[in-house]
């Protein structure tokens, strides 16, 4: 497999493992109100359906590099993020056929509330333990704490696209893109932050400037698109600030260098 498709697998695993996170937070908020969990079934099923994709996509696709590139050796914690990984998708299905076949009720109600529960630990399970994976650079403490916040970030942007595109309220609601402007302002601010400790290290290379720039615009794009949605609806300029955010957690996750050749067996 290519590196480059490679590159892919870190930011989607991010994406798909962020909105499962908020689906599970959603339900277990939810699953007692009777009179708002039948409008929210399309958005629920599909929310499901879309980050299990992403994550089972990612998962097999990893596992495949892996086999192409025997010599790589697996973090520890990769592999224990991949497993709370499998877990997270286990619950969904569990989730997605309660949710389909299952009739209403306060028992269905319950298991609601307990598979959410379970959804939302197990999923943020596997985004900390992909954070922890990319632990080994010291001089960068802010790393583990920033992709956290990213892959939450993705996730909620993914969350908010299926809203404004499912229901009628979700169309016009601004808010949704000041809430990504403003994570997207805090991811901004600690990527600062790690590249002055980053230029202040004699241990590792100096990064690219024009790389920096592209990263640091990225993540303000969806600041812009939020002044932009006075001009157009809030559904256009949502996928505008959820793509923006992906590419800037590509660049996140592309490692410079001869740390490319190593970690994605390029040599």
């Amino acid at each position: 497999m290519r590196p480059s498709v490679a590159l892919l697998f870190p930011p989607l695993a991010a994406a798909g493992t962020g909105l499962l996170a908020w689906l599970g937070i959603s339900v277990v908020l939810l699953h007692a109100r009777a009179d708002l969990m039948p409008a929210l079934y399309p958005l629920q099923a599909s929310a499901l359906l879309l980050g299990g994709a992403l994550v089972a996509v990612t998962l097999v696709g990893r596992r495949r590099h892996a086999r192409d590139n025997a010599a790589l050796s697996v973090p520890a914690w990769t592999r224990r993020a991949d497993l709370a990984a499998v877990t997270a998708l286990a619950i969904a299905a569990a989730l997605f056929v309660v949710l389909r076949w299952i009739a209403a009720g306060p028992d269905r109600a319950l298991v609601l509330g307990l598979l959410g529960l379970a959804l939302a630990a197990a999923a943020l399970l596997a985004i900390a333990g992909a954070a922890l994976a990319t632990r080994e650079d010291g001089a960068d403490p802010l790393r583990i704490p920033a992709r956290m916040l990213l892959a939450l970030t993705l996730g909620l942007a993914l969350l908010f696209c299926l809203m404004a595109w499912q229901l009628p309220s979700g169309q016009g609601d601004a808010g949704m893109l000041l809430t990504l402007a403003l994570l997207g302002l805090l991811l901004a601010a600690c990527t600062l932050v790690r590249w002055r400790d980053h230029d202040r290290s004699a241990t590792t290379p100096p990064a690219d400037p024009r790389t920096r720039r592209v990263h640091a615009a990225l993540l303000a794009a969806p600041m812009a698109c939020w002044g932009l949605a006075t001009v157009a609806p809030t559904a256009l300029w949502l996928p505008a600030a959820s793509v923006a955010l992906l590419l800037a957690a590509v660049l996140e996750y592309t490692p410079p260098g001869r740390q490319f050749a190593t970690e994605y067996g390029t040599e």
